[in-house]
């Protein structure tokens, strides 16, 4: 039987991939179908090579970093799956410590922990989110105690037309989002701390292992995909959702945690369509109750199937 990706297969000279890989794995939810391929990514040069590819025979291509914000369909993913590493998960610190060179497929929480170490105060608003650098910077990660946003100085990037450096304005960093253009994939990015302090370093590492214990004591355990939506500022999700009376609703094996009510949890063997049903009940409750439409945060990749049985 022909691969569906047989074309793009042919471009793929030199590089490590793997056809039909589940991704459930590499996601903290630990739900999501096979991929048609997956492509392990070391250097620039191969995400070149693979972007370059994946436009030429066009085969869709998807960017998996560390799994976290993300709901992959029980269908997985067609097209072409890239993960990143190698090169582009290692972290370099100038001799200053004010500027860190770290690669899109470095750990996020290992970043944040060189950054505290170096005395960066708002290493302290990344502390707890989890995945890599890459996603990190896609949505603008961090809390009201900092943004990675703040600290960026520029994106370096596989394009069509090659390398290309994005300075911090051209992204538009916001609440939860930036503005990247289309086949673009972000492989490194240059931060920049000007008033990082070694002399506090050890009080922004004591207060982050307070807020990890604030964290454990209010966030769940159980697998998820961290908070579900975007706060309606001022307004936070969790709260609407508990208002609501939704903590603890079930759909399959999909729940809303009963610890945190913006975190839908997996009790142990929920599918994606589970925890796209129940995020559905929870959006149209709270739009009853509040006129308010939450926004997704966590991002769902794939087909899934409305209340309508549409297949969206």
């Amino acid at each position: 039987m022909t691969s569906p990706c047989s074309l793009f297969l042919k471009q793929l000279e030199g590089l490590t991939y793997h056809e039909s890989l589940p991704l459930a794995p590499y996601t903290t939810f630990k739900i999501g179908g096979p991929a048609d391929v997956v492509v392990f990514a070391h250097n620039e040069a191969d995400v070149l090579q693979v972007l370059k590819a994946a436009y030429q025979t066009q085969t869709p291509l998807f960017v998996l970093g560390g799994g976290s914000n993300l709901l992959i369909s029980d269908a997985g993913l067609r097209g072409c799956v890239l993960m990143l590493g190698g090169l582009l998960a290692e972290i370099k610190v100038d001799d200053s410590g004010q500027e860190i060179l770290v690669g899109a497929g470095a750990s996020f929480p290992k970043l944040t922990n060189t950054a505290l170490k170096l005395g960066w105060k708002n290493a302290l608003g990344f502390c707890g989110t989890p995945g890599h650098v890459g996603g990190a910077i896609k949505m603008n990660a961090g809390t009201r105690l900092g943004e990675i946003g703040e600290v960026v100085q520029e994106v370096y990037a596989a394009t069509l037309d090659g390398l290309k450096v994005f300075q911090k304005h051209e992204l538009q960093f916001s609440y939860r989002q930036t503005v990247f253009p289309a086949h673009t994939v972000i492989t490194k990015t240059r931060l920049r701390c000007h008033d990082a302090s070694h002399l506090h370093a050890a009080e922004f590492l004591k207060n982050a292992e307070e807020l990890a214990k604030k964290r454990k004591a209010t966030q769940p355990k159980l697998r998820s995909a961290g908070s579900m939506f975007k706060n309606p500022l001022p307004q936070f999700a969790g709260r609407l959702i508990e208002a609501t009376g939704l903590k603890g609703t079930k759909v399959g094996d999909a729940e809303v945690s009963t610890t945190h009510a913006n975190f839908i949890v997996n009790l142990k063997h929920a599918t994606a369509q589970d925890v796209f049903a129940l995020s559905q009940i929870v959006r149209q409750e709270v739009y009853k109750k509040f006129n308010i439409l939450l926004e997704y945060e966590v991002k769902l990749v794939g087909s899934f199937i409305n209340d309508k049985n549409e297949k969206l």
